[in-house]
């Protein structure tokens, strides 16, 4: 999901001017293994998101790198939980968690600190975050580019802790490593990635 919101405008709009013969077929998948077995089958072309790994016959290149933001509504009591650890912890925060499990990046870098927060709501959805923050006084620490179009409605501050940043590769089979049309369109998203800057 994140990935498509990041990259395929920008790749929409280079491939229409560029190749408008190309149609793109987009195909979620629920994790690494699952993208692996779709470049091994020929399903999919390119799997974007998922690390490297030990896979010989499976080639990938770095293409961007997306830190971590926390978001509040704007003018509202949760901002203030923006501005340090203490504060932080005292808020409730929404947490995105896909697998329902209740334990995010940040729950981790708590943990390690010997430190845990209120989760006042869980949701597998990224993307519906900052709508709900911004109609409540939830705190939420999200993906930085979940954000990157603006948003009047909420203030968004670093996290009061460190926390690793995500990286995403682009993966593709060793059988297509050679075929000119792939590798034209793999630096097609290795340009488009190019312009991503971290916010």
């Amino acid at each position: 999901e994140h990935p498509a919101h990041r990259l395929l405008p920008g790749l929409g709009r280079r491939l229409a001017k560029a190749a408008p013969g190309i149609d793109l077929r987009v195909l979620g998948f629920q994790g690494r293994d699952d993208a692996i077995r779709l470049l091994d089958d020929a399903v999919a072309d390119l799997a974007i998101g998922v690390p490297p790994g030990p896979e010989a016959r499976i080639l990938s290149r770095p293409l961007f790198v997306e830190p971590f933001v926390c978001i509040a509504r704007k003018g509202g009591p949760a901002e203030a939980a923006l501005a340090d650890l203490t504060a932080f912890l005292e808020a409730r925060h929404l947490l995105v968690s896909p697998e329902g499990d209740g334990f995010g990046l940040v729950d981790q870098a708590l943990q390690a600190r010997g430190l845990r927060r209120r989760i006042g709501l869980m949701l597998p959805q990224m993307y519906a975050a900052p709508a709900i923050v911004a109609e409540t006084d939830l705190v939420a620490t999200v993906m930085a580019g979940v954000v990157a179009d603006g948003r009047p409605d909420l203030v968004t501050s670093p996290p009061p802790l460190p926390l690793p940043p995500i990286a995403f590769h682009l993966l593709w089979h060793r059988r297509t490593d050679d075929h000119p049309a792939w590798r034209w369109l793999r630096q097609q998203v290795v340009e488009v990635a190019a312009g991503i800057t971290p916010e």
